[in-house]
């Protein structure tokens, strides 16, 4: 028996539709014989300008095409720093095979001070450049060239004068083991760990302390060479050290402006003794460093010496830093005398025999939760800073006279990034001009002190 057409019809109105759902359902096969294509790019990004420095292109590359395959760059890249540094090589191409290597930043630092006796005005402190460069995996060399006030010329007292552009810092350094390194050039004199961290950005205060300004004559920098380099001593601890000979200072040791103006000279040395110097540090962990150090040379023809002992401390617990120097000099008697003749340097004054400076500062980190959430995104991690130091110095320990100070500084600072500073701090200040020896617990540091108020700006790029 065979189905009737009405009953074929239905059925094929119902079987239809079935069909097509499951054909939408599955998979599609495929095709036969179909060739495979790649899935389709994004088109590539407009390469960017580039700069092209006459004289500075790759001789042993000159068209500029792409670096050497993993593996084989280290070989090549030294092949070609050889063949860069032949005797026939120009100096431009001398100078392009260090440019790949070498590194520029720095930090500057602007300032607005009001004065409690005298007149306020802005300053442009500081710019400094730095230039670092690993020539090679154990040689690197780096250099800090500050302009100071803007550099020259410099206008003081209505007359244009030479302004300063110093060198402070110009070392070159070879590794020899991982605990010892030879470093020759000019040298941050290891006395303090301020001279040795005195960058702005990485200050809370504005202000250097006094005794480190004069007793330690920061920034101090000398000609010389020696060695430093560090040991770890178990899990956690670690000693490192620094050990140079340099030039040293001179025989322009002065009340009030302490050793300042006896800093060595690049160019010559006063006397055939060269001094010595060097500071050993100990770190028990993260956060807590504690050193000492010294400094021992001739500062005249006769070998009467200056010699001086530092202790530093820097702890960091939790929000707070906890952070002191005390300094003491021991100077033989003498005069200010011994330059060529002829030399305005030989004035005869009496040398002071001792000096003698401190300081202890504490900073407090916080956060103002409502203000953040005010702030640009990147700004977020934020923080401000409150700061409290106490210092004083003594440029000559045998006579009360105004090289004695006294200084009580509160300050705030916020740091929307770590590179970036905006600080202010107020300070009380007490000299000994008056023949009263200025301290903190003293009546007179109160009544007879004058106030400073400075803000700054201070960044690293």
């Amino acid at each position: 028996m065979t189905p009737s057409r009405p009953l074929l019809l239905v059925l094929s109105l119902l079987l239809v539709p079935l069909a097509a759902r499951a054909q939408d359902e599955a998979p599609p096969p495929p095709a036969r014989d179909t060739p495979r294509v790649p899935e389709l790019q994004p088109p590539a990004p407009p390469e960017g300008p580039r700069l092209e420095l006459e004289g500075l292109e790759d001789p042993a590359n000159p068209s500029g095409t792409a670096p050497p395959a993993e593996g084989t760059s280290a070989t090549n890249e030294q092949d070609t720093f050889r063949q860069r540094l032949q005797p026939t090589s120009t100096l431009s191409q001398r100078a392009a095979a260090i440019l790949d290597r070498t590194t520029l930043g720095g930090y500057a630092e602007h300032d607005f001070i009001v004065p409690g006796r005298g007149k306020s005005t802005f300053r442009n402190h500081r710019y400094v450049l730095f230039v670092y460069s690993h020539i090679s995996e154990r040689i690197s060399t780096a250099t800090e060239i500050e302009f100071e006030f803007a550099g020259s010329p410099l206008k003081r007292d209505g007359m244009l004068t030479t302004g300063e552009v110093l060198l402070e810092f110009s070392v070159v350094d070879l590794k020899l083991t991982d605990w010892l390194t030879f470093r020759a050039g000019v040298i941050l004199v290891p006395v303090g760990a301020y001279n040795l961290r005195h960058d702005a950005p990485a200050q809370e205060l504005p202000e250097r302390p006094i005794a480190y300004t004069t007793v330690v004559p920061t920034t101090w920098f000398e000609s010389g060479a020696g060695f430093l380099g560090g040991f770890d001593l178990g899990r956690d601890w670690r000693l490192s050290y620094e050990a140079y000979a340099i030039n040293g200072l001179d025989a322009r040791i002065l009340d009030e402006q302490g050793f300042r103006a006896a800093r060595g000279s690049h160019l010559e040395d006063n006397n055939h003794d060269k001094a010595l110097t060097a500071r050993v540090s100990l770190s028990p962990f993260l956060g807590l460093e504690g050193a000492v150090s010294g400094y021992t040379g001739a500062y005249d023809l006769e070998g009467r010496r200056v010699n001086m002992l530092n202790a530093d401390v820097f702890w960091r617990i939790g929000a707070w830093d906890l952070t002191g120097e005390v300094v003491r000099a021991f100077i033989d008697p003498g005069f200010v005398q011994g330059f060529p003749d002829g030399s305005t340097g030989n004035t005869r004054d009496r040398v002071p025999t001792g000096m003698f400076g401190f300081y202890a500062q504490a900073n407090y980190r916080f956060r103002i939760e409502p203000f953040f959430r005010l702030l640009p995104d990147e700004w977020h991690d934020g923080h401000f800073t409150a700061s409290l130091r106490y210092e004083e110095k003594d440029t000559d320990t045998e006579f009360i006279t105004v090289g004695d100070a006294a200084r009580l500084t509160l300050g705030l600072n916020f740091r929307p990034l770590p590179p970036y500073v905006l600080k202010t701090s107020v300070w009380w200040e007490k000299a000994g001009g008056d023949g009263l020896k200025p301290h903190l617990w003293t009546r007179d540091f109160w009544s007879q002190g004058h106030w400073t108020a400075l803000a700054s700006v201070a960044y690293l790029f």
